[in-house]
């Protein structure tokens, strides 16, 4: 079963022995609200912010077409904004993120030091895979440099300072001191866990840049081979992710959702595949049968086309009654699930792609099968006995494309609600194959699935220069279909 963590919240008992005014200053300083922070309080907020943020059931679920929406389905018919509410939420924690490494460093804590290094290279890899260029390495100067200048996603990856530096420093720093971390919300202040998971990161986005082998400064093949070396997530118990509680605000979103809203989720023409040709035991997880089969000896679990416009849903003969909504999984009870920011079933699949693409020697097979048993194991499914053995499932040897394809699509299923991740990997290989929006409302390239976000317009107002510096080095206009430095 997957692994929980349980979160205990301490109430402070505050008491006033005497009104005395001789003792006003301490009488009138409140507790609950200290002057001062400590690293362990900026990372108890921000391990809760990123990781509830991951659980995204909403433009990420489906630009990887895991749900289609049938309302408000804009971004799902590539009608995109600028997604300024991420932008916006994820440079506040940046800056918290460098606050605590600051107050880290001061303190003489490497170890806590580290942790924010890890937290900051994700952080970074959300902002540059959702825009392209931004701004980073000037990014939380605060008062003294308000307008930072954009950097290319390039260097945000791979220059001294970037993402992939960041994480390499954070395991050695780790790895070579012994001071005590903090005793955090996921991990508890296991060290290990944290390497694991920071390395794990590492492999992540050196396999994202990829496509770059042999056109970058960075020697990416011998830092994968370098990073595989290292202690790597190994069981559902190393997950970062924090489970859902059973009150606000801390209780799964799905469970409160306005049932307008939740009836217009619903199953992925894509995720009904997998039932059809695969009876995958997670689908009836994550999705209910029809409601017209639901009572029947013999339940039903199908989905919709994305991007489906009232128009067009009513010429496919749409009917509410005989598609998949969600499961009870995510509706019956309020801490039924987890948010995830990164699983272990993940890194087996990055593992098992790096070693089919030729990138280090290793098995590949063992690497893809154990990604497989240990997703079904986190959902508590058990793997049916002939489902590694079934055409499509069972692992292709002869065949290194076949083979990516088949890792792609079971990694695809693994990611299911961890945020954008599924939407970047196709964004990298096409796979797996998405079934093409039925009413594609990309405004610069009909037809075309967008790489990017626009840049939210407070950029192109307080920002400008450098703004249109970035747009100019992307093509020349604020673009939704400019290709990102490691796309495909």
């Amino acid at each position: 079963m997957k692994n929980k963590i349980k979160i205990g919240f301490v109430s402070l008992a505050v008491f006033c022995a005497t009104a005395c005014t001789s003792d006003f200053g301490s009488i009138n300083t409140d507790p609950n609200n200290p002057t001062s922070v400590t690293p362990d309080l900026l990372l108890t907020p921000l391990l809760h912010t990123l990781t509830q943020r991951q659980f995204n059931y909403g433009d990420g679920a489906g630009l990887a077409h895991y749900v289609s929406r049938t309302n408000y389905n804009e971004t799902d018919q590539y009608a995109f904004g600028t997604n300024e509410s991420t932008w916006s939420d994820y440079y506040l924690q940046l800056n918290n993120i460098s606050e605590m490494i600051r107050l880290s460093e001061e303190t003489g804590r490497p170890s806590c030091v580290a942790i924010g290094y890890i937290l900051k290279a994700f952080v970074a890899s959300q902002l540059t895979d959702m825009w392209g260029d931004v701004p980073y390495f000037e990014a939380t100067q605060g008062s003294e440099n308000i307008t930072p200048a954009y950097d290319t996603q390039e260097d945000i990856y791979t220059a001294e300072g970037g993402i992939i530096s960041l994480l390499k420093e954070a395991d050695e720093l780790l790895a070579g001191n012994t001071d005590v971390l903090p005793s955090d919300l996921v991990y508890e202040g296991d060290r290990d866990k944290w390497r694991k998971f920071g390395n794990s990161l590492r492999l992540r986005y050196l396999m994202r840049i990829s496509n770059r082998i042999g056109d970058c400064t960075m020697d990416i093949r011998s830092e994968i081979a370098s990073v595989m070396a290292l202690p790597l997530m190994e069981s559902n118990d190393d997950n970062m992710l924090l489970p859902f509680l059973s009150g606000n605000p801390n209780m799964c979103p799905i469970y409160d959702m306005r049932a307008g809203n939740f009836e217009y989720t619903r199953m992925s023409k894509e995720i009904q595949a997998m039932w059809d040709n695969y009876q995958d035991p997670r689908v009836p997880v994550w999705f209910a049968p029809s409601t017209n089969s639901a009572s029947t000896s013999s339940p039903v679990y199908a989905g919709v086309e994305s991007g489906c416009s009232s128009t067009t849903l009513t010429e496919i003969g749409y009917s509410q009654a005989d598609v998949s909504m969600l499961g009870s999984y995510y509706r019956d009870a309020p801490d039924a699930c987890d948010a995830v920011l990164m699983n272990c079933s993940e890194v087996k699949f990055l593992e098992a792609e790096a070693i089919a693409r030729g990138y280090v020697a290793g098995d590949a097979r063992q690497a893809y099968e154990d990604g497989i048993r240990l997703s079904m194991e986190y959902y508590g499914v058990e793997m049916p006995a002939s489902y590694l053995a079934q055409p499509g499932v069972a692992y292709s040897d002869a065949d290194a494309d076949e083979a990516v394809r088949q890792i792609m699509l079971q990694k695809w299923m693994c990611m299911f609600f961890v945020g954008y991740e599924a939407w970047f990997d196709f964004l990298r290989t096409g796979l797996p194959e998405q079934t093409p929006v039925l009413d594609n409302r990309n405004p610069t390239a009909a037809g075309e699935i967008p790489s990017r976000f626009y840049y939210p317009e407070d950029e192109q107002a307080l920002n400008m220069n450098n703004y249109q510096e970035a747009v100019d080095r992307q093509g020349g206009t604020d673009d939704i279909n400019s290709k990102l430095w490691w796309e495909k």
